[in-house]
């Protein structure tokens, strides 16, 4: 932990080398990743990461290193932990998500549209009668716009086929309860469960077919989710989408 809050690089290897726990943590559960994560250190990150340290580790309220990052404003480290599977919609015991931190906390446009294209939840906020964007709104300008844009009709209808086209059924679920019209098209016509078909994912394709969408609708170039899904040959898709009609 000292070598790492003083960004000694190879004083951290050689912890590890010697047989230091990667998933090290204080008296109060904030890890050596969290650390890391705070002080921006990417190449320690990487390290840890390789050694074992859990990217979704939380400390005892519950936060965890991309929240940590996120609130630092560190946009190369909060790439990083996205692009390893960290869950960008988890919240601490206070219910702050990491792109509140991000937008309301430190301000930072570009932790905000990298959370933004990992489909984090805009919609969440634990302050009794407000948005994300009214906290946004009192920090940085430009955070404002992109959260107030992502909750703008027109957003959530983009991200939602975003997200559908990247199999993310719980971000599809949580932009869905957040009011985004299930029926939303691209410019082809294409709904999110004609996104969902072509990639197969069951769980997904089953929640848009509860929200109303139909496996034989044809966007404007002629295609059909189960047509997709039948080219895609994603066997257990086709299936739901057949059982639906």
């Amino acid at each position: 932990m000292e070598a790492i809050e003083s960004g000694d690089e190879s004083g951290v290897k050689r912890c590890l080398d010697d047989g230091a726990d990667a998933m090290f943590a204080d008296d109060e559960g904030f890890t050596a990743l969290h650390m890391a994560c705070q002080e921006g250190y990417q190449d320690i990150v990487t390290m840890l990461l390789r050694k074992g340290a859990k990217v979704d580790s939380t400390d005892d309220d519950g936060v965890t290193p991309l929240m940590v990052a996120s609130e630092a404003g560190h946009e190369s480290v909060v790439t990083l932990l996205v692009a390893e599977n960290a869950d960008v919609n988890l919240a601490d015991k206070a219910g702050k998500t990491a792109i509140l931190r991000a937008a309301a906390i430190a301000g930072s446009e570009a932790c905000v549209s990298r959370l933004l294209a990992a489909s984090a939840d805009v919609f969440a906020c634990p302050a009794a009668g407000k948005t994300l964007a009214d906290l946004a709104e009192k920090k940085d300008a430009a955070c404002f716009r992109l959260v107030n844009e992502a909750m703008s009709t027109e957003g959530k209808g983009r991200r939602l086929l975003e997200a559908a086209e990247k199999g993310r059924t719980d971000a599809v679920r949580r932009m869905l309860d957040g009011g985004a019209d299930a029926d939303a098209t691209d410019e082809d016509g294409w709904t999110a469960l004609h996104f969902a078909a072509g990639d197969g994912g069951v769980d997904l394709i089953e929640l848009l077919l509860e929200k109303g969408l139909k496996a034989d609708a044809r966007a404007k170039d002629g295609a059909t989710p189960i047509e997709l899904a039948e080219e895609e040959e994603h066997d257990d898709a086709v299936e739901a989408l057949r059982a639906s009609l």
